[in-house]
């Protein structure tokens, strides 16, 4: 989640500016997209991947590796995979309908239309509303917290009401602090006004209005198709991949991205339909216009560096050249989709690795090149680290605590080390968005309030840590990283 839908710290500032669409000055070719496939799965050793892009109507798909360890079957442009914490655009796409018929008001109170709903903090649970739980500024401490809890409406009320005990990371609305526990919610909410389930609701509204053929949100569905499993750094071979041995996350968090399963295709027409305004590619209205400007316009920034949300949406760019994006994370896969709507170009990929944003980075950039040769795309994983500045350290030194992790700080010698502890007794559902992933690692002062890891640690990437809300010993009370805030203990 976004992994995901983890959001990406190069998101920069959006802006809710539309522009009119301007033809490509390349065209994409299935065969070029399958070289380039090809050619970046064996650089970055990664068992499979596939791509897609949309240009003004036209999708061109390439594909390539093995889509399951387990059976060797290979990965095809019509394979299907987890969308992760791309959900989460769909589900806020979802919520809008909702706002579109006049059933929900964005900044009315959660309670409002939930009267039991409440947190550790009641004061906050009454203050959050819609908006909050869409663009991640909730606050609540429940960013990983997934809970095997079943699945359906029954399923995301015992969640909701299990977050009666979790507290605030900071006030609603304060800062961005990526949250699946905020979808999970938000879920709940549609499914209490209308009396229907969140994936009856999705396939209703968005699936079938847009045409969409291969969007289930049930395994025993997918199993129907080509589906891809995901899979981890093997332990025995240092460049190699296993099998993930669970397909899916809880299916409790649906509404933030456990249980979608879709296609490029699918997915691209989803965001062309962004591009759109609203409409489907017939013609038809999908979201209201205002809606879709709604969730393509920044919300509120990230409490370090650039970017920020509109309504599900990552969103960054400037007037006449948006960019909207969101990343997904799932057992062992990574997802990206990004809607560039000046432009009329929209981007698609799965790799089924857990340890493969190198790869995305590496593979966004040589695609949309085809297309949009000027097009931003995000800095490759391992540029030159920024010259090292030393810090008064106790500042930041210590430990940091949110459901489900603990973040440690401390010297070693003359070096600062990072170590990312899991919490066993409420990780024990999202423990496998980390495996693989390195526990501790070198991290190097890059300003007085910043720190990056030495080497890329975090799903491929280098791990960067923000520092807020100095104590008056100067200490740092809050540390941002992998789009999450964490509070000192």
């Amino acid at each position: 989640m976004s992994r995901r839908d983890l959001v990406r710290s190069g998101f920069a500032i959006g802006v809710g500016g539309w522009a009119l669409p301007r033809r490509p000055t390349r065209r994409a070719d299935h065969a070029d997209l399958d070289a380039i496939v090809l050619e970046l799965l064996a650089k970055h050793r990664i068992p499979g991947a596939v791509v897609g892009i949309y240009q003004n109507g036209r999708v061109a798909a390439g594909a390539g590796g093995v889509a399951n360890l387990n059976t060797g079957a290979p990965m095809t442009a019509d394979t299907g995979f987890l969308t992760g914490s791309i959900t989460k655009v769909w589900t806020a796409s979802l919520l809008m309908t909702f706002v579109d018929a006049g059933a929900i008001d964005l900044d009315r109170p959660v309670v409002d239309y939930l009267p039991k709903f409440t947190l550790a903090d009641r004061a906050a649970a009454k203050a959050i509303t819609p908006r909050h739980l869409l663009n991640h500024s909730s606050g609540i401490d429940a960013g990983d917290l997934l809970l095997e809890l079943g699945e359906g409406p029954e399923a995301h009320r015992r969640y909701v009401e299990a977050l009666a005990a979790v507290g605030q990371i900071h006030a609603p609305g304060r800062y961005s602090s990526y949250c699946n526990g905020g979808f999970i919610l938000a879920g709940h909410l549609m499914e209490a006004i209308s009396g229907r389930g969140w994936d009856v609701l999705l396939r209703e509204r968005l699936a079938r209005p847009l045409g969409l053929t291969r969007s289930v949100t049930d395994s025993d569905e997918a199993i129907l198709q080509r589906t891809a499993i995901g899979s981890v750094p093997d332990p025995n071979d240092p460049n190699g991949h296993t099998a993930t041995p669970k397909f899916l996350l809880p299916k409790s968090a649906a509404p933030a991205g456990a249980t979608l399963i879709t296609t490029v295709a699918d997915n691209l027409e989803f965001a062309a339909m962004h591009m759109r305004r609203g409409t489907s590619k017939s013609g038809s209205r999908v979201l209201s216009e205002a809606s879709a400007r709604a969730m393509a316009t920044r919300t509120i920034g990230r409490p370090v560096g650039g970017g920020g949300f509109g309504l599900g949406w990552g969103t960054s760019g400037s007037v006449g050249a948006v960019r909207l994006s969101h990343s997904g994370g799932s057992n062992g896969g990574i997802a990206q989709l990004v809607a560039l709507p000046d432009a009329g170009v929209a981007y698609a990929a799965f790799a089924n690795s857990s340890v493969s944003y190198g790869f995305h980075a590496e593979l966004q950039r040589r695609v949309m090149a085809t297309v949009l040769p000027e097009s931003p795309t995000p800095a490759p994983a391992t540029s030159p680290l920024p010259a090292p500045e030393r810090t008064e350290r106790h500042r930041v030194v210590g430990s940091y605590r949110r459901k489900t992790q603990v973040m440690t700080i401390r010297e070693e010698g003359t070096n600062l080390m990072a170590e990312i502890a899991m919490v066993p007794e409420e990780s024990q559902w999202s423990e496998a968005y980390l495996t693989g992933q390195p526990r501790v690692f070198e991290v190097v002062e890059t300003g007085a309030t910043e720190l990056i890891s030495v080497d890329p640690v975090l799903l491929g990437q280098r791990a960067t840590f923000g520092f807020l809300e100095p104590a008056a010993d100067g200490r740092f009370s809050l540390v941002y990283s992998a789009g999450r805030l964490s509070r000192r203990q």
